[in-house]
């Protein structure tokens, strides 16, 4: 179903995505809120881990894997913990927290990270690289999640959990198919983020609702 909206100069204007039954490109940025509602994420099993002081949950992965995916998801277990996204050259304040998630702890120097753990008795974070040593060094008791994501039912169910949030009305929408999956995952590896910047693209040509292809 194409819907159109009648302008007052009597100019018919179709909706972008309305030909698809989409509210919107389904895989573009997504907020923190969204990332989670779509997360497909097997966490059930950490999340009373960081009830206990001197605990760090490491996520650690290249970029695009779903490091801040897994993050924001935990993070919701713990909803009045302080949550920080950091970014090259940010100098947070990080004084005393019970317990904190911090993103991309990489990007604070080693001497920022160490003065953290100092006022962090819990701590959950996703990294690039591997702090365990550092981590146990600092005295706490770390779980290290190594995130990839190279399930094809996963990554399918994922995929389709987006393009239905998107969905504008009842009736049928585009899918994603097994077989698609298995092609992106030959092209790209576990690279998720590379995959959704392929998928955006689809979508974006996309004239009718069918099963999405290469």
């Amino acid at each position: 179903m194409t819907l159109t909206i009648k302008i007052s100069s009597g100019v018919k204007v179709r909706l972008p995505f309305s030909h698809i039954n989409l509210r919107h490109n389904p895989f573009g940025e997504l907020d923190q809120q969204q990332r989670v509602k779509v997360a497909v994420v097997d966490i059930e099993k950490y999340k009373h881990i960081l009830n206990k002081k001197g605990h760090a949950i490491q996520f650690l992965a290249d970029h695009g894997r779903g490091k801040t995916t897994h993050l924001l998801s935990l993070h919701q277990y713990y909803p009045t913990a302080e949550y920080t996204q950091l970014y090259p050259g940010d100098k947070p304040d990080m004084s005393l927290q019970v317990l904190r998630f911090v993103d991309s702890v990489e990007n604070l120097s080693k001497q920022q990270r160490i003065a953290m753990y100092k006022n962090s008795p819990s701590l959950a974070c996703t990294t690039h690289t591997d702090l365990t040593k550092e981590l146990t060094g600092a005295g706490y008791k770390v779980e290290n999640i190594k995130v990839s994501m190279r399930n094809i039912e996963t990554i399918r169910l994922m995929f389709n959990r987006r393009i239905e949030f998107s969905r504008r009305y009842e009736g049928n929408i585009p899918l994603i198919d097994t077989h698609l999956v298995s092609e992106l995952i030959k092209r790209f590896g576990d690279d998720i983020r590379a995959m959704e910047h392929y998928l955006y693209e689809v979508f974006q040509k996309m004239e009718e609702i069918e099963n999405v292809k290469m």
